[in-house]
């Protein structure tokens, strides 16, 4: 999965893919400043920490995983 950020002057480009079928995910942040690169052993954990490093960089408040859970 590929998505972007935009942070106005500056799109942000995240990829997560998973190594394996079963995972670890590996949850990629492409920034022109700095390149974050984590792994995970669920996806789940990959887009909570997504979300957290989304409203780091464009200055939110960082949403709480009961939050996210529930925005569907």
């Amino acid at each position: 999965m590929v998505s972007y950020i935009n942070l106005g002057h500056t799109d942000v480009r995240v990829e997560l893919v998973a190594v394996t079928p079963t995972g670890p995910y590996r949850l990629e942040v492409d920034h022109p400043e700095k390149k974050i690169v984590e792994y995970f052993d669920t996806p789940f954990a990959a887009l909570l920490r997504h979300a957290e490093i989304e409203a780091a960089l464009s200055g939110q408040p960082t949403p709480t995983p009961g939050t996210l859970a529930n925005a569907g």
